[in-house]
């Protein structure tokens, strides 16, 4: 299970450590994007500093799951982005094919086995002493 454990917590820390990168330099690639994608996509980046701040938030979150001890904050970093992220992919892309969906379960099977592994540290963080 530790190997699990471990492939998930690299697998999506890489992730958002790229995507938060690319924020700020554009290396990766544009998806395709419908129109109404496009346009929030365009809104947030407009702001000013949503873009940014979301790039920083998930750089941080990415580089706090990879460490074993720290996985726990990482995802509470992580997780308002990750909700934005499932419902942009499933309300705005759902009809660019199956990336959308593949990226979707993604998220969601590697944030609850992570999270799962750690109910201890949840359960402590939660409990009133």
């Amino acid at each position: 299970m530790k190997q699990i454990d471990l492939v998930f917590r690299v697998l999506l820390g890489t992730v958002f450590i790229l995507f938060g990168s690319s924020k700020f330099y554009a290396f990766m690639p544009s998806p395709p994007m419908t129109p109404k994608a496009a346009n929030f996509i365009a809104a947030i980046i407009s702001t000013g500093y949503l873009w940014q701040l979301v790039g920083v938030l998930e750089f941080f979150g990415g580089f706090l799951i990879l460490s074993r001890k720290t996985t726990v904050i990482g995802l509470m970093i992580l997780s308002p982005i990750i909700v934005n992220i499932i419902f942009y992919l499933e309300f705005l892309q759902y009809n660019v094919g199956p990336a959308p969906f593949v990226m979707i379960s993604f998220l969601l099977i590697s944030c609850s086995i992570l999270a799962w592994q750690r109910k201890e540290q949840w359960k402590n963080l939660f409990q009133p002493k």
